[in-house]
């Protein structure tokens, strides 16, 4: 399948204030140096996040004017890093300094959160961070909890009350790295902070899939058991690592995932590529691909038989979304030439046609790339500012849903980008947001840091 790549050379017309209480403050940060922070947080469950963060004040309007409403939660400082909107019924993976990885269901009927977890997530070598969610239905649900466990949840059955849970510990199919590498949660230069490269999702209760490090696993549903189904092993130097960082799909046959290869220097400068790969009834096929450099100019080359994502700068895929069963929409974060944060709002088209040059052919790709202009004030919580990346998106019915610090924002088709208002009383909601998901555009959530709003209007 060959795949032909088209660069957008205008940019969304908006760019995003957040943060900050007026224009005048928001103000483009410093180009950051690509080295970690020079203190990670402890081992077990980090903080809530890098940044303090704003708590939800209750005696203010419930909903903001776009419709955005606050959720009660059983404690203040809990992380909410995914969420899985079902109709009536939301679950969701939280962690926090107090209480460790938590498992937690919204109910309709309550319009709040409660604990289904039975504490075993946080026993040894597991509740080390709080990865993702997926639910086929209402009444079984998955969790990905640091360092490498999925654990499965069935709901009780009257007289019973409380949720019954089982969990496998997946294997790391990376071998010969030191311990300390982290492979679940590496550090990811462009968003300056951890990431999960760890996670669930599933094209239904047969058909449910795990992420993590370098592999691809698939659970049998008749055993429980898991067994890898894809694993990219041709890394080109000791030191490579490969994360997939986002999946979604149409069906048992159209799957994608996304993540990047990423390799750190000695004096810990991180280069990357964008990854790309997809699951057809066919089997498995590598869409975009690289080859990490040795310099900020050249961070990502060409590798040879599959088309590269972007410019030589890099980056990350940190989440996918279907349009259609022959178009997607992906989440690239990369760098510019002046080593600052971009954000590429990729389109991914299937193509119906192949063309006189043989650019594409009848069972290939098109990808389409425009930047969204992503500008976040410095505060004084976060005085060096946030990294100006978006952190996840949802396709809704004509437009497509996005969050990053402190914001809410939505793509119209036509390319339109506004801000979708969570403040309930004009004052910036200082917080990083970690996922969006909806199943309509009138049953949306967006989560993060001590927040959890549910959007059912318009």
């Amino acid at each position: 399948m060959r795949t032909s790549i088209v660069l957008a050379t205008a940019a969304a017309p908006l760019a995003i204030i957040a943060a900050c209480a007026s224009t005048e403050e928001a103000l483009e940060p410093e180009p950051e140096s690509e080295s970690p922070p020079a203190t990670l947080p402890d081992a077990g469950v980090p903080d809530v996040d890098i940044w303090d963060v704003d708590v939800p004040d209750t005696r203010l309007p419930d909903c903001s004017p776009a419709g955005w409403c606050i959720t009660t939660f059983p404690d203040e400082d809990l992380d909410f890093r995914d969420v899985w909107p079902l109709e009536d019924v939301a679950f969701a993976i939280a962690q926090s300094r107090t209480e460790g990885v938590k498992f937690l269901e919204w109910k309709k009927s309550t319009n709040a959160w409660e604990y289904i977890d039975d504490q075993s997530q946080n026993g040894a070598g597991s509740g080390t961070f709080a990865g993702g969610v997926y639910a086929p239905n209402a009444d079984e649900v998955y969790f990905a909890v640091g360092s490498s466990f999925v654990f499965h949840g069935t709901r009780p059955v009257p007289p019973a009350t409380k949720w019954t849970w089982t969990h496998a510990e997946l294997p790391d199919n990376v071998v010969g790295h030191p311990a300390t590498h982290d492979h679940a949660s590496p550090f990811s230069s462009v968003a300056r902070l951890p990431v999960e490269a760890f996670g669930v999702w599933g094209a239904g209760p047969a058909d449910v899939y795990a992420r993590y490090s370098n592999t691809i696993f698939k659970r049998d549903p008749a055993s429980g058991t898991w067994s890898a189904v894809y694993t990219v092993d041709d890394l080109d130097a000791a030191d490579e690592h490969v994360f997939f960082l986002g999946a979604s799909g149409t069906g048992p046959d159209d799957i994608w995932f996304v993540g990047s290869r990423d390799r750190a220097t000695a004096t810990r400068r991180y280069f990357n590529c964008p990854l790309v790969v997809h699951k057809t009834a066919a089997g498995w096929e590598r869409v975009a691909d690289g080859v990490v450099g040795s310099s900020s100019a050249a961070a990502c080359g060409v590798r040879a038989g599959t088309p590269r994502l972007g410019n030589a700068f890099g980056g990350w895929v940190t989440d996918i979304q279907p349009v259609s069963a022959t178009e997607y929409v992906a989440l690239h974060n990369g760098r510019s030439a002046t080593n600052t944060e971009v954000v590429n709002f990729t389109r991914i088209r299937a193509s119906d046609s192949g063309s006189s040059d043989g650019g594409v052919s009848p069972d290939g790709f098109t990808f389409e790339q425009s930047v969204l202009p992503v500008k976040l004030a410095t505060t004084t919580l976060v005085p060096n500012g946030p990294p100006k990346i978006m952190t996840s998106l949802w396709q809704g019915e004509g437009e497509t849903w996005l969050t990053a610090w402190g914001l809410v924002a939505v793509r119209a088709d036509d390319g339109l980008l506004s801000v979708s208002t969570l403040s309930r009383d004009g004052a910036p909601v200082r917080t990083a947001f970690h996922r969006i998901r909806g199943t309509s555009n009138h049953n949306l959530w967006a989560v993060g840091a001590r927040h959890a709003y549910h959007k059912t209007t318009p």
